[in-house]
């Protein structure tokens, strides 16, 4: 088996909040040279609920025309309601995406039989493949194995993108493995992703460093466990500075310093100053981490 690695990728944005086209062309063409097998666009890392309609149609008309076809879109759609999501649904379906990822509406709280409705009544619409998307973490509301049971009967709905801990994990793939696609976000926990044999791994983290998520990801394929352990020790230490301080400021300027302009999150997310940014740029462990990445780039070009 080769794992799939999905990039859930930002949203590059200019000053004045609008979409910096040549940031995300850069950042899409970063993952397609790494090897990166699929993409998602406007999820939580592309803060798809923070920006504008405007906004949110150009990401994914732009993404569509430069990914050109060489490789698998799914798009953020899911918002606090079912008809603001089905809104959104109906702008990504104007372009030949491959799937629409439905986050568990937030805000207000709702019943499990709600909650099961509103997801079958999305499948019913959606002409595009529907995938369930967990984030209890944000939403607020954690799904359980009977509301996915429940929905993922359904002939379009085609998946599950779990962002929980190893464990959920775990009990999703013993429960629902060949029945349909189970998508965790396990960036810390390749390997692990790799031994128990389920095919996908989607995570923010790999669109930062989409060449060392991909040797990582390849090594750990190879049961070259030393040297996946390393590179996954390479992530887990960039996390751990990044959620220290300000993560999307982190991520910008990690970026920015990676050859992709613009800011990666909207108003009113703070971005570093420019001693800030220094320091960080400055810190070892980021030096080393965006040192291997450039240096896995180059030796990837040639």
């Amino acid at each position: 088996m080769q794992t799939r690695l999905i990039s859930a990728i930002c949203t590059p944005l200019s000053a004045d909040g609008d979409l910096h086209v040549a940031g995300l062309s850069a950042h899409i063409e970063a993952q397609i040279a790494a090897g990166i097998d699929s993409l998602l666009v406007g999820g939580t890392m592309g803060l798809m609920q923070l920006q504008t309609d405007a906004t949110y149609e150009q990401l994914i008309d732009h993404s569509i025309n430069i990914v050109g076809g060489r490789t698998e879109m799914l798009v953020g759609v899911g918002d606090a309601s079912y008809q603001r999501t089905l809104a959104r649904i109906r702008i990504a379906e104007r372009q030949a995406v491959d799937g629409l990822v439905v986050l568990t509406p937030y805000l207000m709280k709702f019943t499990e039989p709600e909650l099961v409705q509103y997801f079958l009544r999305l499948a019913d619409a959606a002409n595009k493949p529907l995938f369930l998307y967990d984030l209890p973490s944000l939403t607020g509301t954690a799904l359980t194995m009977e509301l996915i049971e429940q929905v993922v009967a359904h002939p379009n709905v085609h998946g599950l993108k779990c962002s929980r801990d190893l464990e959920w994990t775990t009990q999703l793939w013993d429960r629902f493995r060949g029945r349909t696609r189970i998508v965790p976000a396990q960036a810390l926990h390749v390997a692990e992703v790799v031994r128990m044999q389920i095919p996908d791994n989607l995570d923010g983290l790999f669109s930062v460093f989409p060449q060392i998520s991909h040797a990582l990801a390849r090594a750990a394929d190879g049961g070259q466990w030393e040297e996946a352990a390393q590179l996954q020790a390479d992530l887990a230490d960039f996390l751990e500075i990044a959620l220290a301080k300000n993560l999307f400021a982190v991520v910008t300027c990690t970026l920015n310093a990676l050859g992709v302009p613009g800011l990666m999150a909207p108003a009113p997310c703070s971005s570093l100053s420019s001693d800030e940014q220094a320091e960080l740029l400055n810190n070892p462990t980021i030096c080393r981490v965006i040192e291997k990445e450039t240096q896995l780039s180059v030796a990837q070009a040639s």
